[in-house]
């Protein structure tokens, strides 16, 4: 129940730091949205206001063209932008006749813009007042089409828009040719601003364009991608936070439940020990050993446990030294013949209830290891082969070539390690949690401070096992 709880309560804590990371993101992604087309549109309308100023001048200077080329025909002038001009008959365009009451009311050498149909086609001329006759003027659309740009760059030299005269939506077949010109001239632009035409230009307007992307665009998809990038960085950011909180919180969650474990075995293990240390001192107390002989055998005992205390407080403090990073290494080069000589040395000292097959492979190469440590590595190797094999124990210890090195296996026939704790089995306080780990004595540190060792030597231990097969545990060690 308790390693339930802690894990709801990880659980728990967990969809609050989520929560809490990606709501606010999410509301910054909106936000920037948001952002970057306001940007957009103002851009757009920034542009449209410096631009509107500019097409008005342009207008006037249109406008002042016209009226100069009115004014050449009323002093007998040619002008390239007058396509035709002769009298005005009395009827002969009925559209114009308020045109030709005002301009009858005029001096001579003055005249009057004015935009009219003519044979079903829209047209833009004048009415110019002569000494003689009315003469009606008909401007060509496509010269003046020609001539804008020239006054917008008189007008504007420093500007990198084009401008130019937009003709009629209406499709009128004089103008094709005009409409023609135009989208030739205005091809691969962006129009940043239009303004309407007054008479005779009726239906007309002019229009800057910059040539080459949109600048709008342009200020949008660098802001879009600027922001993009940091929204992808802040994410990264918020990835890597997460994995890293989760692994912290993960790792904490694993060390709470290693610690409680290890409360559990480490209070096992000493219980054992000291309850028959007391029991078999308050026998000799109370002098109920009756004989020489029993008094003997309690002091055995009394050895027995207080060596078995030693050995668990010593299993502990080489943890704490290797951990602190206190336990410095003497290393030299040793031959792998007589480092197993050592080893077995130690393990018949031990006295422990059963022995083990030695294979060396010939023409090994030397290794450096601190010998004392490295036997050490090897001992609780075969002390758990010994530990968590039947009545029938079969141990072999081998040292044969690997591709770099050296590696020395522990073999036994014991029930295997199961798959869901191989890759604990190292881990510090971890013991399995079948019958058989719960029924054995042991801390759950003497595999991880075998790991420990040997990967201080620059090597590494593996684990070969399969249920009900045995296990083979080798330590790969570098060659010298």
């Amino acid at each position: 129940m308790p390693e339930t709880s802690e894990l709801i309560e990880f659980r728990r804590a967990f969809v609050w730091l989520l929560c809490g990371m990606l709501l606010p993101s999410v509301a910054l992604v909106a936000f920037g949205v948001v952002a970057v087309a306001n940007e957009r549109a103002a851009v757009e309308q920034r542009l449209a206001e410096d631009y509107d100023a500019r097409l008005r001048t342009l207008q006037r200077a249109v406008l002042a063209r016209l009226d100069q080329a009115a004014e050449a025909v009323a002093e007998g002038r040619s002008d390239p932008l007058v396509a035709q001009a002769g009298p005005l008959q009395v009827g002969q365009v009925p559209s114009l006749a308020d045109a030709e009451k005002r301009v009858l009311a005029l001096p001579a050498g003055t005249h009057v813009l004015t935009g009219f149909e003519a044979q079903g086609e829209r047209r833009a001329g004048a009415l110019v007042r002569t000494s003689g006759p009315v003469l009606l003027l008909q401007f060509d659309l496509a010269a003046l089409a020609a001539a804008v740009p020239g006054l917008a760059r008189e007008r504007f030299p420093a500007d990198h828009a084009n401008y130019r005269l937009v003709p009629p939506r209406e499709p009128v077949a004089a103008l094709a040719a005009l409409r023609r010109f135009v989208a030739e001239a205005g091809s691969n632009a962006t129009v940043v601003g239009r303004t309407a035409l007054p008479p005779p230009l009726d239906g007309f307007a002019l229009a800057a364009e910059l040539p080459g992307d949109d600048p709008a665009a342009a200020v949008a998809f660098r802001n879009r991608t600027l922001y993009i990038a940091l929204l992808v960085l802040l994410y990264i950011g918020i990835g890597v936070g997460f994995g890293l909180t989760l692994r912290e919180m993960r790792r904490a969650y694993k060390l709470s439940r290693l610690k409680t474990d290890f409360v559990a075995n480490i209070s096992h293990e000493l219980r054992t020990p000291l309850t028959s240390v007391r029991l078999f001192a308050e026998t000799l107390r109370e002098g109920r050993a009756e004989g020489p002989e029993e008094v003997r055998e309690c002091v055995q005992m009394l050895s027995s446990e207080a060596e078995r205390l030693s050995k668990l407080v010593e299993k502990l403090l080489d943890w704490s030294r290797l951990e602190s990073g206190r336990r410095m290494l003497e290393v030299e080069s040793t031959a792998v013949p007589a480092l197993l000589d050592q080893i077995a040395t130690a393990y018949k000292a031990q006295q422990l209830p059963a022995t083990y097959q030695t294979e060396v492979e010939p023409g090994l190469p030397p290794v450096r290891v601190d010998r004392d440590a490295m036997a050490q590595v090897v001992l609780n190797l075969l002390h758990n082969a010994v530990k968590f094999t039947g009545a029938d124990k079969r141990i072999r210890l081998r040292a044969r070539k690997v591709a770099k090195g050296v590696a020395i296996e522990v073999e036994d026939n014991g029930p295997g390690v199961r798959q869901q704790d191989r890759k604990r089995i190292f881990e510090r306080f971890y013991r399995g949690d079948d019958l058989l780990a719960r029924t054995t004595e042991g801390t759950g540190l003497g595999l991880a401070i075998c790991k420990k060792i040997v990967e201080a030597h620059g090597g590494r231990i593996e684990l070969d096992s399969h249920v009900g097969q045995g296990s083979t545990f080798r330590v790969v060690l570098p060659a010298a």
